[in-house]
């Protein structure tokens, strides 16, 4: 269900060989369509968080069913997100554990160095370059976790892709930054208040757009390359292949039909 979705209208269908939308257009069709879902997946992810070890699982599962949503796939919310959760458990774990003390570390030297800011030392340089290796590292991370769920590959390739990654898909980089660390900065100024609202919210729309601002760049970077090496082509893309068609698809030719506004009269409804 859509966050505003009209039923009583029948469109014109969708055409199967139609342009692609451009990304921005796409992430808001599906921010807007998947709304509801995306709070749903929210409160899974954060009750599957609770025990704090399961921090790495859980954000693998939940990026499962981000990339579902990028790749326009059918899903079942929660049997999917508990089958990603299992699956990739023992990759996941060891990188939620190094994520956490990220965390508690970045959090340790904003407590840390801030009092010290004003004086002569050196403390704002320090705080300085441990803030841009944790920006780093949280850019790395917005390729580790689409790689686990995506791709059979040992940690170390996956590592080595995401730090090649981090430094080559700028644009997508910063936009996914941007939406993070507006988020850090809201939980800093009203934490009473993001407390309650991230059970709902903010983690499954930050997974989105990471997906949508990242995804693509292992697509074309890492997966597509696998694909053309074999002579093949990526399954996740669109395949538009109709010699064997037996009905022409006219998706997106129809004249869109309106549905009649029912009124009564005399106690009977009149159609």
């Amino acid at each position: 269900m859509g966050l505003f979705t009209n039923y009583n209208d029948s469109g014109s269908g969708v055409a199967k060989k139609a342009p692609q939308k451009k990304p921005f257009f796409r992430f808001i069709d599906a921010f807007v369509n998947k709304f509801w879902v995306l709070l749903q997946i929210n409160l899974i992810y954060v009750l599957f968080c609770l025990p704090i070890v399961t921090f790495g699982p859980a954000t693998a599962a939940m990026t499962t069913l981000m990339r579902n949503i990028y790749l326009e796939r059918p899903q079942f919310i929660f049997h999917d997100f508990w089958q990603a959760f299992k699956k990739n458990f023992k990759q996941s774990v060891v990188i939620g554990i190094v994520d956490i003390l990220a965390i508690v570390l970045a959090v340790f030297a904003f407590i840390f160095y801030t009092p010290y800011l004003d004086t002569e030392d050196n403390y704002w340089l320090y705080c300085a370059l441990t803030m841009a290796a944790e920006v780093i590292f949280l850019m790395i991370n917005f390729y580790i976790y689409p790689q686990i769920v995506a791709l059979n590959l040992r940690m170390p390739a996956i590592i080595k892709n995401s730090v090649i990654l981090a430094f080559v898909n700028i644009k997508g980089n910063l936009i996914t930054l941007a939406v993070f660390i507006i988020y850090a900065v809201l939980f800093l100024f009203f934490p009473p208040v993001m407390a309650v609202v991230s059970v709902v919210f903010p983690f499954a729309f930050m997974a989105l757009v990471s997906i949508f601002c990242c995804y693509p760049a292992i697509q074309k970077l890492i997966i597509n390359p696998f694909y053309e090496a074999n002579g093949e082509k990526n399954p996740e893309l669109p395949d538009y292949d109709d010699d064997e068609a037996v009905f022409e698809d006219k998706g997106g030719e129809e004249a869109p039909i309106k549905m009649k506004k029912e009124r009564s009269k005399g106690g009977k409804t009149i159609r």
